[in-house]
């Protein structure tokens, strides 16, 4: 375990072997949260309602929570956690029936979700870090109503994360939770406190953009209720089309409005010329989403301009032209 200071935030690091690709079998906090006995083939938790922790993660937030209680003033925990969905390459109809097992996601993905999270905290705050698994933050002196603005700060801005704009892009369905609880509000104890941050109350889920290996296959992704598999069909081979004359670039679904701070890294003559907009940004490279993302001249144009590392995904026509028609 190591201890150190990132971005003025007190920080705690453990570094497992590597979860990388183990299969996630975080559970809950608290002992309170009832965990029924698992059926094979099963999750042992509902994780659209429960934020869970891996074990290592859940000592260190109570070696933690056990120097400051018992106590007079209000404290507030956030609980993170991320977890991914396996990839299925098999006949649609086998599909259906196949229960695809969650895995961890990498180090690198983590540190890149808790880049967003570490701007929504103050330097008083202390972040406990689990590589791969997920993370917590303890704040001293904030009661629910103080921890509740913190969550929508902190949801606000992972919600900015993409499946096509991290560093690798994604290549499985991604989901990240958010778990708050409050002392003395939660209950008398740890325990309760625990228990309450075990509830989800704020989920992500991150979905990598179809490609050609997908033609044919069914991703089991699809929310309760879906359309069945023969209605997509059209869509699916359509999007596929669209990546092989991409040369495989990932595609994008574009927002409808562009952040400001992403707008002034590429001139608006510049974008309107080389028919391309920023779209996200982590630290030295620039994601930008062009009507031509194979285009050698406008990238090594970008690059020049821009001073980043340009990473490009392809994007639907229509809503590019949408984002060009505001100047900036």
């Amino acid at each position: 375990m190591n201890t150190k200071r990132k971005d003025d935030v007190a920080q705690t690091l453990m570094q497992p072997g590597s979860p990388t690709a183990e299969h996630c079998h975080c559970l809950p906090l608290s002992s309170l949260q009832a965990v029924p006995l698992q059926v094979q083939g099963e999750e042992a938790i509902d994780h659209h309602k429960v934020t869970p922790a891996s074990p290592e993660l859940n000592a260190l937030i109570r070696a933690k929570l056990e120097h400051s209680f018992p106590r007079s003033t209000s404290l507030g925990l956030l609980l993170l956690h991320i977890s991914q969905l396996e990839h299925i390459t098999i006949h649609p109809q086998s599909a259906l029936l196949h229960k695809r097992q969650r895995l961890h996601a990498s180090a690198s993905f983590l540190e890149q979700v808790l880049v967003n999270v570490r701007r929504a905290i103050r330097e008083c705050d202390e972040l406990l870090i689990h590589e791969g698994t997920g993370a917590a933050i303890i704040f001293p002196e904030v009661d629910r109503q103080g921890l509740s603005t913190i969550l929508e700060r902190v949801s606000r801005n992972v919600d900015l994360l993409q499946a096509e704009t991290v560093i690798p892009p994604l290549k499985r369905e991604t989901n990240i939770a958010l778990g708050i609880g409050s002392y003395p509000e939660c209950g008398p104890s740890v325990e309760h406190l625990l228990y309450h941050v075990s509830v989800t109350a704020h989920r992500l889920t991150l979905r990598p953009a179809i490609s050609a290996q997908l033609l044919g296959m069914l991703s089991t992704t699809r929310e309760a209720g879906g359309a069945p598999f023969a209605d997509h069909q059209e869509d699916l081979h359509q999007s596929a089309k669209t990546m092989q004359t991409q040369g495989n670039i990932p595609f994008m679904q574009l927002p409808v409005q562009l952040p400001t701070r992403l707008k002034q890294l590429i001139p608006y003559q510049v974008a309107l010329e080389l028919r391309c907009v920023p779209v996200g940004r982590d630290h030295h490279c620039l994601t930008v989403a062009m009507a031509d993302s194979t285009d050698s001249k406008a990238l090594r144009s970008l690059q020049e301009i821009t001073g980043l590392t340009i990473f490009p995904v392809s994007c639907d026509g229509a809503a590019l032209n949408a984002l060009l028609i505001d100047k900036w």
